[in-house]
């Protein structure tokens, strides 16, 4: 039986993902001009959606197997791949605030930063910890 601080992670894991899914949505049209501009300057052919389409699924197939690796199968050290990924979202996400992004994306960008770092603040837990101990069959 998975521990609180494990079901915690999986709910503001997941939560973070399908907001993150949530925003890319709210703000395709936005999203497919931006990248049909960047891929223009570059003399490329506009081809946003189907970019963008592919990046989505992209993100959703690694978080998914991310969160699978740690869930499921409990293998710890996926955890500091975690980490490193929520240290960068807040680094991106404060960069985009200082960028000219629409407050809505902004927020939305924040909102799932904050909780995939609680998801993996959760991860840290000693309940966790004795959680992932058990997989290895270890008592530590």
């Amino acid at each position: 039986m998975k521990p609180a601080a494990i079901k915690k992670f999986d709910f503001l894991y997941i939560g973070s993902m399908v907001v993150s899914v949530l925003g890319a949505v709210l703000s395709f049209d936005d999203l497919v001009a931006i990248s049909d501009d960047q891929l223009a300057t570059e003399g490329l052919p506009a081809m946003g959606s189907g970019v963008l389409l592919i990046g989505l699924a992209f993100t959703i197939v690694i978080t998914l197997a991310l969160w699978f690796l740690v869930s499921k199968l409990r293998i710890e050290f996926v955890k500091y791949i975690l980490a490193l990924f929520a240290a960068y979202s807040i680094f991106s996400v404060a960069m985009g605030s200082s960028a000219e992004v629409p407050m809505t994306n902004l927020l939305i960008g924040w909102v799932s930063t904050i909780m995939s770092v609680a998801a993996v603040y959760f991860l840290f837990t000693p309940e966790a910890k004795a959680w992932f101990a058990e997989k290895r069959g270890s008592g530590d």
